[in-house]
């Protein structure tokens, strides 16, 4: 019995559907890793050099170029941190990027 090829459009469709799970694996991994999270900001010695430093990291998603939409300044557990807001200018994606200031005496 031989198999019937499938159809251009289911084709299409199972390529997309696994470009997306692709995706979001790279988002977690993103997420797991340095800045991905307030937990494991970057070091940093200066918030002059968030925007710099958050445009320079390639979306996950997509491999595109980050835009900082705005970076705030956060208080976690008694240590200076910093939330870089990004949208990639690519798929448009949202994320954040976490950095760590030193510990001013």
């Amino acid at each position: 019995m031989t198999k019937k090829p499938k159809r251009e459009r289911t084709a299409r469709r199972e390529r997309a559907r696994d470009l997306g799970k692709v995706s979001r694996d790279r988002e977690r991994l993103f997420a797991l890793g340095p800045g991905g999270s307030s937990e494991s900001p970057i070091a940093i010695d200066s918030p002059a050099v968030v925007e710099p430093k958050a445009r320079a990291i390639p979306c996950p998603r997509c491999g595109g170029e980050h835009e900082v939409v705005e970076h705030v300044a956060v208080t976690r557990d008694g240590a200076r941190v910093r939330e870089a807001r990004l949208r990639c200018r690519g798929c448009r994606s949202r994320r954040s990027l976490w950095f760590r200031l030193p510990v001013l005496n």
